[in-house]
Parts: C-alpha cells; structure tokens; sequence
C-alpha cells in the first residue's frame, strides 16, 4: 500500500479543475499489464529473430528420431524373423519324435508330456497377442530406443522357452538313440550268429524304407546361426541315421528263410567239408541233409517266389525260391514237387514231399541257404531263429 498509494490525476478546463482516483488495485493490474507486453514482445522477437535456428534443430531432431525408428524396426524384426525360424525348426523336430514314436511304441516310454507340443506352437510370436508387429513410431518422442529395448526384452523370454524345449527334445533324442542302438546291436549279433553280414545285407536290399517311406513333413535342425548340422554328433542328424538303419535292416531281415523245412528229422550230414557218401572223399557240402521218413512233408522256409521246380541232376526233384535282398534256398531229393515255377509261395507253405531221387543213399532232403551267391550255414539259421522271429515281429528283448 506504500509503494503503491492512491493517486489522483487533476485536469483545468476553461477554469474547471477535474481529477480521477487512480486505486492501488489499478497500479498494479496496469504494471503486470505492462511487464506482460514486455515479455511478450521479447519472447516474439526472440522466436523470430532465432526462428531458422529453431526449425533446423527441430528437423535434426525429427531426422534422428526416424533413424532411430527405422534401426529399432530393422533390429526387431531380424530377431522376430530368427525366433520364427527357430519355432519353426522346433515344430518340425516334434513332429519328427512324435513320428517315431508313434511308429515304434517301444520307444513310449520316453516320450514328451502333451503338453510340450503346446509349448512349441505358443512359443512362437501371434498376431493378436500383445506384442507388435513393428515397434510405434512417435515423431515427439526420442525414447524409440527404449520402446525397441521393452520389445526385446520381450523377445528374449521367448528364446528362453524355445533354448529349454530344445534341451528338452535333444534330451529324448539322446535317449532315444540309445533305445535304438540297443536295438541295432540286437539285430547285428543275430545277424552274426546267422552268418550273414549285416552291411552286405543293407548293401542288397532291394527296398530301402528309409529313402521312399513317408515322414509328414520336412526334417529340419535347429542350431543357434541357423544352419543345419549334420555331423555324427548333433543328436537329431545321429538319431535320423540310426533310426534309418534300423528299419532297414528289420526290412531286410524279413527276407531271412527262418523256418524249418521240415517239423520230423535228425541231421545225418552237417555243412561243410565232409566225406562223400559215395566216393569217400573229401568234398565240400553246401547244404545240411535231414533224414526223415518217405513223403514228411517239406514247407517253405520264408515266403517268395519258385524260380526252379523239376529235375535238377544230383539233386534229383529239386525246387528253388527266392526270397528276395540276396537269399536263396534249396531243397533237393523230393519225392514229389507241389509246386510248380512262378508260384508265390508263404512261410510254411507245403511245397513237396520227402524222397531220395537223384544222387541220394536213403530218404532225406537236402537243403541249402545261398545269401549273396554263396551259400551260408543253415544250422546257424536255425540256432538264431527265435532271435531272427523277434526281430521279424518287432518283440525285441528288453
């Protein structure tokens, strides 16, 4: 009220004198009047004067935010795109052990919970989920950088799943080569004991199961850069190659002439070096004789196909079949053929009668197993036969 006291203004006219009260109220709403037109006038002057210095930080800034938002994007997308690429591989890989499982139940036992297929399909970034598509863009703001770290913040959570679904089906991989070597190595001993070889046997196959048989899907390996590995070492590339070889010698086995061809007999004469009934010397017997009463039935070892049913020499009534990948069998001395030559011919199937026609001393069949053109020890066959039957059925021993 000191500083601003009322005041009055006088005014003389042709001898009249007037004034006007001027308030302590009205000083002061005239000096902020005032001082407000002052900072006004300033601030414009300012803006103009400085305007073009304005706009181009401005520009600089707007230039720098949308670079910014182009490498966020960019970035965001690449590790989108990897994810993808990865879930992807994952799926593959699942449907790739539910395959296997599916086709061998022996292998149930270590399988996935339901669920973990589940987990892989929701691993993988959806449209209508919360996160984005592409990181939004905002002209006024400059934090687009932080907005991209939030993202891949979230991305990371996602490669988390997908690194433990992968331990987790490298895991049962693991295991399941371990199921199938142990098969493998069944299958190679009775292979042994038969005295065949089992890579000339998968060398003859004349079907190959593995390179024709239908997966549903391709088998794709996942590994970090993406690439596929291949090597003996990657768990899916070594359980792809024994699974591989497994059912192709379980295919090529199923050609083996595992039957007896006949129920009643005793060996009278072992293959190999022997003495010839005849000339009482030394020779080389291809096959094994077994002696049995006139007319015992003799069945097809194995099912295939008669190549040979007739007069065949020293062998006297003589048929042969084929049972296909390289085996061969031969029964010789018959006293009646039931057959004749392009029959189909099954396991155990009646195809003659026992006798002693051609170069033969009493009733017997002479009976040969030839793999590969050789001929192979069918005592050895016979040992093995419970082995080779598990084998044929898929009843492995535990």
């Amino acid at each position: 009220m000191q500083r601003f006291p009322e005041r009055q203004l006088y005014f003389r006219t042709n001898g009249v004198v007037r004034f006007v009260s001027i308030s302590h109220r009205t000083q002061l709403i005239a000096i902020f009047a005032l001082f407000g037109v002052f900072v006004w006038t300033a601030l414009t002057s300012y803006s103009y004067v400085f305007r073009a210095e304005i706009l181009a930080a401005k520009d600089v800034e707007l230039a720098k935010a949308e670079k910014n938002y182009t490498k966020a994007n960019e970035q965001f997308d690449n590790l989108k795109k990897d994810i993808q690429k990865s879930t992807m591989a994952l799926e593959q890989r699942q449907i790739y052990l539910q395959q296997l499982l599916e086709a061998d139940k022996s292998l149930s036992s270590t399988m996935l919970p339901d669920q973990k297929q589940s987990q892989i399909k929701n691993t993988l970034p959806q449209k209508n989920n919360a996160e984005p598509d592409v990181i939004s863009y905002n002209a006024e703001s400059s934090d687009v950088i932080g907005v991209y770290q939030n993202h891949k913040a979230q991305l990371a959570n996602f490669e988390f799943s997908i690194a433990r679904i992968e331990q987790q089906q490298q895991a049962l991989a693991e295991k399941m080569i371990s199921r199938i070597s142990r098969k493998i190595e069944y299958v190679e001993n009775t292979l042994k004991k038969s005295g065949i070889k089992s890579s000339k046997l998968i060398q003859l196959s004349r079907n190959r199961p593995s390179l024709s048989m239908a997966m549903g899907g391709p088998f794709i390996l996942y590994s970090e850069n993406n690439d596929i590995d291949l090597s003996s070492n990657e768990p899916f590339a070594k359980l792809y190659a024994h699974h591989n070889r497994l059912i192709d010698l379980e295919s090529a086995m199923q050609h083996i002439p595992v039957g007896k061809p006949a129920k009643k007999y005793y060996i009278s004469s072992s293959f190999g070096i022997r003495k010839d009934p005849f000339k009482k010397k030394w020779a080389r017997h291809h096959g094994i004789d077994m002696a049995g009463w006139w007319k015992t039935p003799i069945y097809a070892s194995a099912n295939g196909t008669i190549i040979k049913a007739g007069r065949n020499g020293a062998y006297g009534n003589f048929i042969e079949i084929d049972h296909g990948n390289g085996f061969r069998s031969r029964y010789g001395h018959l006293s009646k053929i039931l057959v004749k030559k392009g029959d189909k011919v099954t396991l155990e199937q009646k195809i003659g009668l026992m006798g002693s026609t051609g170069r033969s001393t009493s009733p017997h069949l002479h009976y040969e197993i030839w793999f590969n053109g050789k001929p192979i020890n069918p005592q050895k066959i016979f040992k093995a036969s419970n082995n080779v039957l598990k084998i044929q059925r898929q009843e492995y021993d535990s």
